[in-house]
This record gives structure tokens, sequence and C-alpha cells, in this order.
């Protein structure tokens, strides 16, 4: 059966030998417990029918820890803020490789290809599951979606040291490609076993999952690959100097805190 590591590891196999390979290898099959807690959360949601308040707890505080177009939006633009502000830079040529690596990551996120925002997607996906978007009101947040967001942005837009946002990307990137390919099967048969959706609608409520499924994710994390290494280049920096273990830990320890407040509700309402 397909979980989370046996998705996101021959995507890292895939990868040519480096430090960065070497890191990923040897610190996301160490997390066991924290995706063993967030497939749980997924397959408690997608187990039966769910009360509406649960479905917008869910949708609302999921959001918060995949929907990161603007962050990365953002890491890119401190990028070329060293520029406008003439900073030394050793190779300009390379810091911009690595800004057109890092906004590749986001041009299906803001509609660039494709046509349709990603939010938009998301929000259809959202409404339409839960009946309404009442989902969207900040009640329906938990305070874990909120850390977890926190930590992020704080890694990608404050952290002095732009290779932690760079390096926080690229851990996020190939950890949603194998959560998007592990939920759409869930969610397929949710929909059909528990709504009266037709194929059309379902393909329709589900469309943020299924674009963000076969390659597109797994380009994404590419994209995030290059943008490291062309930053490294930039600024002669030794990528051997940076561990990437607590990026992977903190990560999944506070996505698997999301995810296990969302699996107590939902185990709350099927008591009631």
């Amino acid at each position: 059966m397909n979980n989370l590591i046996s998705i996101i590891s021959p995507v890292i196999d895939q990868m040519e030998d480096s430090h960065i390979k070497s890191q990923l290898s040897a610190y996301f099959p160490l997390q066991k417990e924290q995706f063993s807690t967030i497939e749980n959360a997924f397959r408690a949601l997608t187990s039966g029918k769910q009360d509406s308040d649960t479905l917008r707890s869910f949708f609302k505080s999921w959001s918060q820890t995949n929907n990161s177009a603007v962050t990365v939006a953002g890491l890119s633009n401190r990028m070329t803020m060293i520029i406008h502000k003439d900073q030394p830079v050793g190779s300009e040529h390379d810091l911009f490789k690595s800004v057109a690596s890092l906004n590749r990551i986001v041009d299906e996120d803001l509609a660039v290809v494709g046509h349709v925002l990603h939010s938009k997607l998301f929000y259809t996906m959202a409404t339409s599951i839960s009946g309404d978007d009442s989902w969207l009101s900040n009640k329906y947040l938990n305070t874990e979606a909120i850390n977890f967001k926190a930590w992020k942005d704080k890694n990608s837009l404050r952290n002095k040291d732009i290779m932690i946002g760079l390096l926080t990307t690229l851990v996020h990137e190939i950890y949603t490609h194998g959560e998007v390919e592990f939920i759409i099967p869930l969610f397929e048969n949710w929909l059909k076993a528990e709504t009266d959706f037709s194929d059309s609608e379902i393909k329709k409520s589900l469309a943020w999952i299924s674009v963000h499924c076969g390659p597109t994710e797994k380009n994404h994390f590419f994209h995030a690959v290059d943008a490291v290494n062309s930053f490294s280049k930039a600024f002669d920096i030794n990528i051997k100097d940076y561990d990437l273990q607590q990026i992977i830990t903190d990560y999944l320890d506070l996505k698997s805190k999301v995810m296990a407040t969302l699996n107590a509700q939902i185990a709350e309402e099927s008591l009631v």
C-alpha cells in the first residue's frame, strides 16, 4: 500500500548524487511517526461522512500548510532585492538563474500557465465538499496551523540566510508531491461513496489535488534543487555546510501536529 515515504523516496533516488540527496535520503525516513500521523488524518477524513464544521476546520487549517505560492514569490523578491540594493554578488548570472528556477515553482499557482489561480481551485474544492465558503473564517483555523505557517514564513521571509528559505522550499516541494499523490485516490473514493456528485463534479472538486499530481510537484522539487545550486554558485556557498535535519524535522513535526489536531476533531465528532 502506498504511503508518503514510499512516494517521496523514489523521487529523491532520481537526484544526482549530492550532499542534498544524501541529507534527504537520511532524514526523511526517520520521520515515520510524523508521516503516520498525517496519513491517519487523511484516512480518517475520507473514511465516512463528516460534520460540516469538521470539514470547514479541516480545509481551513490544511490550507495553511500547502498554499505557499506567496511565500515562494516573497523569497524570490528577497533575492532580487540584493541587486536592487547593490549588495555584493559573486555572479549575478547565477543569482538570476536561481530566481528563474524559483519562479518556475509558482507558474501554475499564479495562473501564469494553466489560466486558473490555484487558490481558486482550492476554494472550489473546500467549498463544494464542505457545502459553503464559511470555511474561510479564521474561527476554523487551529493554533497548530498558525504555528506551521509562522515557522515556514520565518524560514523563507525573515531568516537572514536566504539559503535556509531555499532549503525549506525544497523540503516543502518534495513533501507536497508525496501528499497529493497519497490523497488523490482517498478523496476520489470518498466523494464517490459519500456524496451524490457526478463524475464531472468530482473531477472539478478535486482539480486542486489532481493538477499537482504526476510531474507537477516533482518538477517543482527539481526547480527548487536548481534554485539552491545556482544560489550557491552566485555567492560561492558550500552547501555541505548546511544540515537539513532540523528543517526536515521541524517541517514534519509541525505539519503532523496540524493533522493530529484535525484527526482528533474528526474522532470527537464521530462520537457525537
